[in-house]
């Protein structure tokens, strides 16, 4: 039976993959390793397809299998949710594959590098993803899933287990953000028996209190338990949405909202949240409410129903508990598009969110007036208004940060940073609007965008840990800044004046006592976004140092691009490996970016076509410019060539910049890397 298996999902991966995965690295290979390299990416392509519910073409961009992969096979980002999935492939031609402590330590360790955004690591494949991989990663709501595929049916060892055991207490405290979920041979068999381009979803429920409408199309309502809901989820994963408008991405999405009411009141989920639409090929109830959908698919209440399954993780118990209103409605007799019309229709209906109730309130209109009268400024308060120029005033979603920033407590600019929504509940928007007027909104929305755009500019010239929270890190820096200076709020216009001078300055000595906090305790810069508990630590360290009157630390040389750049010219690379000869004629290199602005800049125009990132290293005739561009077959130094992507890209690049530091052989390094490998060979 396992013989059978393998083959149909050996076939299956040929039909759906072939031409798909990019097999170009092993030009010159073997055609069995080449095979097999091939079912190995595409069965990681198919496990992404399968868990993250892209299309063919999209899972196989994910693939990133080769040299510098950092024991990582596909990696795939869905921005909304926010959800990161990993994915490790073993392939099989017995049906044996299993996980070993090899792989465990490979995926690891490419984890690590992920999420401390060590990008330059891993080869040109990934480069396309740094910018959903880094916006996924500042979200304190990210999820990461580690996804073992193997073209086998055993588990993981117990050994294994206890390992990854470890792996998640290491990166799920205090909170979950880290799943292990293996896919295994039968899995695989029955996602393929589902069918993958237009799955077939069969389900089953229990709805003892169903009624139905007939007219003019016949439909069933009434009520299930959250449990039925949650295992369709687990079943089917994002089979189950196959009709909605919104797939693929997005859908799994957990409102934090509906998970706190389902764990800690589950009696209660039914009068607080709506329910869900379910439309189906055929179904057929029974007179006791049996009921059996056959071809369904949820077309509201994605996310409900995903919320749900992640409820169920946590407490069966209290899902159980909970029931919900289901809609579910048989196409068989409606008119042609009906399933499309609903699924629209559905998915489309405003809702009014808490921002908008605040938007009526006295203090909001109060501030609106103040603003006119006293400003004569802009002041909007109610969605969907344009906002005014930035020199003309503000809307009350940019005030409330800056003033969430500016509150004496820390965990406000957490929510700032992490999910503005939480700035209108009822236990933080009184805090920080209270006895605020216009002047003093104003002032905090003008300090945290000259903090924003410091850091902006800041960013320019910082890498590693430090460049990394320089992205992420303008609401802790403006905090910080406030309450560096506590008068921002009563002080004269003229002593304002003077204050908003020395902005610069006091994000330099926040950025530097924040680095050192970070440094002195060695937290990962990502973790620190994840958690009000950690942000205010750091903050704590931080403003203590400023307050305290010390001499303000140095940032560590290992962050300043400027210091990186004069090493790297230093190093002479090209010379060197050249007398060498450490490069073969006709290697290819592949370019990758190194800062954030860099990445910004050019990720999406060398995305566009390959022979952008790549060129072939080539010293006859001349000794310095030692790579030819594949994409015009010109020959340049290589920081000529960096200049030249500039260009070619319409970007303004830096005033000069060490292609050395940019320029890649796989499995080798960067030209920096190798050539100060040379030297140290020679020194012993």
């Amino acid at each position: 039976m396992k013989d059978l298996q393998v083959r149909q999902l050996e076939k299956a991966l040929v039909e759906q993959f072939d031409g798909l995965i990019d097999m170009t690295d092993l030009e010159g290979r073997d055609e069995n390793s080449v095979r097999t390299a091939f079912l190995s990416r595409a069965l990681a392509a198919l496990a992404v397809l399968e868990v993250a519910g892209l299309d063919r073409k999209q899972a196989a961009a994910c693939i990133i299998d080769g040299f510098d992969d950092q024991g990582i096979d596909a990696v795939a980002v869905d921005t909304d949710a926010p959800h990161i999935w990993i994915v490790q492939a073993k392939w099989s031609k017995e049906g044996n594959a299993t996980f070993d402590q090899k792989a465990l330590f490979a995926a690891k360790e490419g984890l690590k590098k992920l999420v401390n955004s060590q990008y330059d690591r891993f080869n040109k494949k990934l480069q396309p993803m740094v910018q959903h991989l880094n916006s996924a990663l500042s979200n304190p709501r990210v999820q990461i899933t580690i996804v073992p595929a193997l073209a086998g049916d055993r588990q993981l060892s117990a050994g294994i287990q206890r390992d990854f055991e470890d792996l998640l207490r290491e990166y799920n405290d205090p909170q979950e953000i880290l799943r292990v979920e293996p896919i295994l041979l039968p899995n695989f068999i029955s996602a393929l028996r589902s069918g993958l381009d237009d799955p077939k979803v069969d389900l089953i429920a229990r709805m003892p209190d169903f009624r139905y409408h007939d007219e003019p199309y016949l439909a069933y309502y009434g009520t299930l338990t959250a449990d039925q809901v949650a295992r369709w989820y687990s079943e089917h994963r994002h089979r189950l949405f196959q009709r909605n408008i919104r797939f693929p991405l997005g859908l799994t999405k957990i409102n934090a909202g509906l998970m706190e009411t389902v764990l800690r009141e589950p009696e209660h989920f039914w009068y607080f949240h709506n329910g869900i639409t379910v439309l189906c090929d055929q179904l057929n109830v029974s007179p006791r409410g049996d009921l059996e959908l056959s071809g369904a698919s949820v077309v509201n209440g994605a996310q409900t129903v995903a919320s749900l399954h992640e409820a169920a993780e946590r407490s069966a118990e209290s899902v159980a508990r909970a029931r919900l209103n289901v809609r579910i409605i048989p196409l068989k007799g409606t008119p042609a598009n009906f399933d499309r019309r609903v699924t629209i229709a559905t998915n489309t209906q405003n809702g009014v969110a808490e921002q908008d109730f605040r938007a009526l309130d006295q203090i909001q209109t109060r501030l609106r007036y103040d603003f006119d009268v006293t400003l004569n400024k802009k002041y909007v308060i109610k969605r969907g208004e344009a906002p005014p120029a930035p020199s003309e005033g503000c809307d009350m979603v940019e005030a409330a940060i800056a003033l969430a920033c500016a509150h004496q407590e820390s965990k406000f600019s957490f929510q700032a940073k992490s999910e503005t929504a939480l700035l209108w509940k009822d236990d933080t928007y009184p805090k920080i609007f209270r006895s605020r007027d216009a002047r003093q909104a104003w002032r905090a929305v003008q300090l945290l965008r000259e903090v924003k755009q410091e850091m902006d500019r800041r960013q320019q010239g910082l890498e590693g840990r430090a460049g990394i929270f320089a992205e992420q890190g303008p609401h802790l820096i403006a905090h910080l800044v406030f309450q560096g200076d506590r008068k921002w709020s009563s002080c004269s216009d003229s002593e304002w004046e003077k204050l908003a001078k020395q902005i610069p300055n006091s994000v330099d000595s926040a950025l530097r006592w924040a680095m050192h906090a970070l440094d002195e305790s060695g937290t990962q810069i990502g973790a620190v976004f994840r958690t009000a508990q950690r942000y205010g630590l750091v903050v704590e360290s931080a403003t203590s140092g400023i307050l305290s009157g010390q001499p303000i630390p140095d940032l560590s040389s290992e962050y300043e691009v400027m210091e990186r750049e004069k090493r790297a010219r230093q190093a002479n690379a090209v010379t060197v490996i050249v007398d060498a000869g450490a490069i073969d004629e006709g290697t290819r290199l592949e370019f990758r970016p190194i800062v954030e602005p860099e990445r910004r800049a050019l990720t999406e125009w060398l995305s566009e076509d390959q022979r952008r990132g790549s060129a072939t290293w080539v010293v006859s005739r001349s000794r310095s410019k030692v790579l030819l561009w594949e994409w015009d077959g010109e020959r340049y130094s290589p920081s000529a060539l960096v200049m030249e992507m500039f260009k070619q890209a319409n970007k303004s690049g830096p005033k000069a910049v060490q292609g050395t530091r940019r320029w890649f052989v796989p499995g080798k390094g960067s030209l920096v890397d190798i050539a100060n490998g040379i030297r140290d060979e020679s020194t012993e």
